[in-house]
This record gives C-alpha cells, structure tokens and sequence, in this order.
C-alpha cells in the first residue's frame, strides 16, 4: 500500500496528524451519543481510520492551519468543521457517482447504499451544529461568528455544487482541456481545496489579501487540479458513461493522436455497456493522451507544492518529489500510470 508516513519525521505533520486524530474520535463519540436509542448502531471506529494514510488531505490541511498561526482553541474547531465539511462531500459524491465510500460505519444494511450516504448526511449535519454549540459554550466563537460559520458551510462548497448539478442536464462535449481544467474543475474540485480556508477567513483569523494566504490559495487550487486528473484517468469509463467531464477525454478528442481519437469517437458512438462504468484501465488504450493528462497532473502537483513550501510547508523538493509519487499511486493501477508517463 503507498504509504505518506515519510511527513512523519516532520514535526508539524506529526503534530497535525495527532490533531486530525482527536477530531475523528471526537466525531465519532458525537456520532455515538446522536444514534443513542435510534435504531441504528454505530460500529467501532476502525484503527485505519486514523492512519496518515486515510488522513492525508485532512493533515495537510490542519498543517496549513499552523503554519498561518491561528489560534489553537479556533484552529481545533476549524479541523472539526473541515472534517464534517469533507463527510458532507463524500456523501454527497457516494449519490451522485453511485458509489459507497462510508464516513459513518454503522449495522444499517450492507447493501444499503443510497440510505447510508443519506444517513451520514443527517448525522454530520447535527455533528456540525454541535461543534459550533460546544465552541459557543467554552467562548470560542460567538452567536454572531457561529452565524458567519452557519453561512459559510454552504457558500464554500457552493460552486462544486452548482457544477455538479449543471453536470446533471449535460455537457459540452467540445469544450477544450485547458477549459475543462480552468473553468469546470477549478469550481468543482479546485474550489473544494481551498474551502478549509474560508472559515478562518470569515472569522478574520486570516486575512484573504494576505501574501502568504493568497499563495496558499494558488497552491491549493493547483492542488486539487492535479489529483482531479489523476482521478480522471482511472475514471475514464465512468464519466463516459455518467455523461460527466473528464480532462483526460478532453485531451483525446482535441488532441492529434487520429488513432486514439477515432478509438475514442468509435466507443462514444456505440451504446455504451454498463460494465465500462466499472472499467477502471479505459485509459490504457489511448496512452499518448494518458501520457499529457498525467503530465499536466505532476505538472499541478509540483506546482501546488512549491506555492505551499514557499507559503511555509516544510517541504523539501526530496519530500515534495515523495509525496507527488505517492499521491499516483493512491489514485489506482500505480505501475501502469507510471510506465504510461516513461512511453
């Protein structure tokens, strides 16, 4: 399994992973307290959940937070948010994708995905309004700062919202790649990076117009650019057929591969079996547009990293190179990735 534990011999990514951990127990307790008596039993929270393995967007960002020095009791609280923030996203893409990825382990039926994603949901929702409830009660916020946070919830993942929704009534096929980078993944995932950013910016803890935030914006975004086509290009068969963006798509039907294009055009036009939803190596046949996408994806992640390292991540360019490696194989099929970017 690719393994980030390298951060480890770093101080502040020790010290953020210790936090991220103590949010996901205090989660989770909050989770057990609300399905008290409901019908619906939490399970034991998994020992993997906790790992730097499963935490390492979280980190980075709880790392972010110390880096631009906001105050400890906030900054807590704005792990805590973040952490009901990402549980929001998650099961919100299990609906839209079809899929289960589960925040909230619970004896609800195996099978039940739908119900499960709707659970956590709810759950998380009530999380949230009782971390913002505690901040109140130690004095960490006030009513008019929680109201602020209530608001700001919503707006920070609105635009991925609105993109996935306007994805619902179709696409544009011919849109370029450089705008499907710039203009629907920039809201739909870029904008998702940055959203850890926008409850300490509410709160004035940070100031956006900040050079050191503004950067850390830049890195962020370029960030979640570069593992969107990283995702993309083991989603190829997927987003065919769920009608959705895909950078990596983009890429074959504008690129001068005639090839790989009338391969691509041949698959588009026929109906479309559903068993390419789950074909997760569709991008092996076209690996000349592989081979950009991937690159444009190391291209971003390099980018993001040094925008973060010079913002004040301690980061070398051994350890940047590190994470960039790891990060490609977390996204699926790690060899195949890597040889298509030597072809």
């Amino acid at each position: 399994m690719p393994e980030f534990d390298f951060l480890l011999d770093i101080d502040l990514f020790k010290k953020s992973l210790s936090e991220q951990q103590s949010v996901i127990k205090h989660f989770w307790k909050k989770a057990r307290l609300l399905l008290n008596g409901s019908g619906i039993q939490l399970n034991p929270l998994p020992k993997s959940w906790t790992t730097l393995r499963q935490n390492y967007f979280s980190v980075l960002f709880i790392a972010i937070f110390f880096i631009l020095k906001i105050p400890l009791e906030r900054l807590k609280l704005y792990a805590r948010l973040n952490h009901c923030l990402r549980s929001w996203v998650t099961a919100c893409d299990n609906l839209l994708d079809n899929e289960l990825k589960e925040i909230i382990i619970t004896d609800l039926p195996e099978n039940a995905h739908t119900f499960k994603s709707v659970h956590t949901l709810l759950v998380t929702d009530r999380i949230f309004f009782s971390f913002l409830m505690d901040a109140i009660h130690s004095k960490i916020i006030s009513d008019e700062e929680m109201r602020h946070l209530l608001a700001v919830s919503l707006s920070s993942i609105s635009a991925s919202g609105r993109e996935e929704a306007e994805e619902e009534g179709g696409i544009d096929h011919t849109l370029p790649p450089e705008d499907v980078l710039h203009k629907i993944h920039s809201a739909k995932t870029g904008q998702l990076f940055i959203s850890p950013l926008c409850a300490p910016i509410a709160l004035h803890d940070i100031n956006r117009e900040d050079p050191q935030v503004a950067d850390i914006r830049e890195g962020l975004m370029a960030f979640g650019l570069g593992c969107q086509i990283l995702d993309e290009l083991s989603d190829l068969g997927m987003d065919l057929y769920d009608n959705k963006y895909n950078y990596l798509a983009a890429v074959i039907v504008h690129g001068d591969d005639t090839k790989e294009k009338a391969r691509w055009l041949e698959l588009a036009s026929n109906e479309l079996p559903p068993r390419l939803r789950d074909d997760y190596q569709l991008y092996q046949k076209f690996p000349r547009a592989s081979k950009i996408a991937l690159d444009m994806a190391v291209s971003q992640l390099h980018r993001a990293l040094t925008y973060l390292s010079q913002s004040g991540l301690p980061l070398t360019a051994i350890n940047r190179e590190s994470f960039i490696k790891v990060l490609i194989k977390v996204f699926r099929h790690p060899n195949r990735l890597l040889n298509i970017r030597e072809r």
